[in-house]
């Protein structure tokens, strides 16, 4: 009764058991008819067409009959009518589900998303500044996405612009997303993970490595050699899976992208354009205070004092690329709650950089401004400390810590602050001490560089030190 077969099974077993018992009875216990067939026959036809009552003459055949008839309204009419309906309508359903593939050439092929499909639309937005656009956008989403079709088909075709885009759904990672994105035929394809939330990084640049190694397969069997990029979402997994790709195939790795811009945004931006545009300017911050921060330290032969206030995602990139620019240079504290600081780096290789810590919670403005006031930094980064993949309520913590911060410290105290969403970094207060990143614009610009103007996406490596280009920094001072 669980499955349709199982129910037609027994709505024809009933309809059986009509059929022979009452043309049983009126040949054998009434002798209405010559023969069991004729009988048979007889019941046959009432039970589809009520009209044969007219043909009835005695009362054993009548009273049969309208049994037969009525039996027939309700079990052909009546349930078989509805199942095979209903078996349509779910047939029509799900051929209804299934896209059919794409017809193009030399465009931009996304595959993935899920909640990154921000960074992707950013990148859109962002490629008529970067440098050219493709004439054409296809997108493979996730086939657990289809049932939001509607709500990203606009936010894509909005950033997209006068750009055909193309949204479809399928399997991820298998030789039928690929075909429904013309994958083959594609100018640059660029793989996203499908996860979402800072708890599933890992799981989610490993689907991005299964997505890879199944589109490399995909593209050898066809000969085809499009460019391919690659978002992942922490270094160190970059770092393992290096020897899986081609060498032309480009990865972009967001933590390392968002932590290079805060290191550089702390130790210099002295000939770095390509970073200085990923830095919301709308507060107008004073570059001096930062390079004030660094003649005190060297003034008095002590290295400088970095207070980061919440622990994020970033964080361990951040550490590496602080190491990178001199761990020697830098006095480090961290002011966390304890869940996000064991969540992210408790058990993690701080990369040399010798680090203090003081847990604080976010909701515990009194104890901040006392740890700030004992520290006394002279430069401090301020990010989120998600423990759940709500972005906005992530953000609006990380601005009332930010704001907290921002009181609770001295007016030549340069403060780096990294945040989710852009709209969030427009609504910060116009300080003069404020330096603000959006990790999610970031990534994007990083993503429109790298498919839209690669030269540009090179020169940003080699400033954020990527590629190793960028050693060391020589410091704001």
């Amino acid at each position: 009764m669980q499955t349709t077969r199982g129910r037609l099974v027994l709505l024809v077993a009933v309809v059986a058991v009509v059929l022979l018992s009452t043309a049983a009875v009126l040949h054998y216990v009434f002798d209405q008819f010559d023969d069991y067939g004729e009988a048979m026959w007889s019941a046959a036809v009432h039970l589809v067409d009520p009209g044969a009552l007219i043909e009835d003459h005695d009362a054993p055949e009548r009273a049969m009959g309208m049994f037969q008839a009525i039996a027939g309204l309700v079990l052909l009419i009546g349930l078989l009518f509805e199942l095979v309906s209903q078996t349509v309508g779910r047939s029509i359903e799900r051929l209804g589900r299934y896209d059919p593939p794409v017809r193009a050439k030399d465009h931009l092929l996304i595959v993935g998303g899920g909640e990154m499909l921000a960074e992707a639309a950013g990148a859109l937005a962002l490629a008529g500044e970067v440098g050219r656009r493709h004439e054409r956008v296809v997108v493979v989403a996730p086939e657990a996405e289809r049932q939001s079709r509607n709500r990203l088909l606009v936010e894509l075709r909005k950033e997209a612009g006068p750009v055909k885009l193309d949204l479809v759904f399928g399997e991820i990672g298998e030789d039928s997303a690929f075909e429904l994105g013309a994958a083959a035929e594609a100018a640059t394809i660029l793989v996203l993970p499908s996860g979402s939330g800072p708890v599933s990084a890992e799981s989610s640049d490993a689907e991005v490595i299964g997505t890879g190694q199944a589109l490399q397969e995909y593209l050898e069997a066809r000969d085809a050699r499009p460019e391919v990029r690659l978002l992942f979402r922490r270094g160190r997994n970059v770092d393992a899976a290096l020897g899986l790709f081609p060498p032309s195939w480009d990865p972009v790795v967001g933590d390392r992208v968002v932590a290079g811009i805060v290191r550089r945004a702390i130790t210099g931006l002295d000939g770095a354009p390509e970073i200085e545009e990923l830095i919301d300017s709308h507060g107008k911050p004073d570059k001096t205070l930062m390079r004030a921060a660094w003649g005190r330290a060297e003034a008095e032969g002590r290295r400088l004092r970095l207070t980061i206030v919440g622990c994020g995602i970033d964080t361990p990139a951040l550490l590496e690329d602080l190491a990178q620019a001199g761990a020697e240079r830098f006095e480090v504290t961290m002011l966390a709650a304890k869940g996000p600081f064991e969540a992210y780096l408790g058990r993690t290789d701080r990369s040399g950089v010798e680090l203090g810590y003081e847990p604080v919670r976010s909701d515990d403005p009194e104890l901040l401004s006392a740890k700030l006031a004992r520290t006394r930094p002279d430069v401090v980064a301020v990010g989120p400390s998600p423990l759940t993949w709500d972005l906005r309520n992530s953000d609006a913590q990380a601005t009332m810590t930010l704001l907290h911060t921002l009181g609770a410290l001295p007016a030549t105290t340069p403060v780096v602050a990294e945040l989710f969403l852009p709209e969030t970094v427009e609504r910060l207060p116009a300080d003069p001490r404020l330096v603000a990143v959006s990790n999610i614009e970031a990534v994007a610009a990083a993503l429109a560089l790298t498919v839209f103007n690669p030269e540009r996406a090179r020169a940003l490596e080699r400033n954020l030190g990527i590629d190793g280009g960028a050693g060391a920094d020589s410091g704001a001072g």
